[in-house]
């Protein structure tokens, strides 16, 4: 499992964009959202660097966490 910092989460329409996006690239991942913090809490087995330069391609700056 992975955590991204995301930026720009404003509402219910970006969560589901963001989980659906990561959730093609592999369709078992497990994608949990928190807006409030701007995490995203990802458990897949694409690498985080794909996973973020997917979310990236949305228009959310966001980068890997810890």
């Amino acid at each position: 499992m992975f955590v991204l910092e995301v930026s720009g989460i404003g509402c219910g329409g970006c969560v589901s964009k963001i989980t659906k996006a990561i959730q093609s690239l592999d369709n078992q991942a497990t994608v949990s959202v928190d807006r409030a913090a701007g995490k995203v809490n990802v458990e897949s087995n694409e690498s985080p660097e794909r996973v973020r330069s997917i979310i990236e391609a949305l228009g959310f700056p966001s980068k890997i966490g810890i």
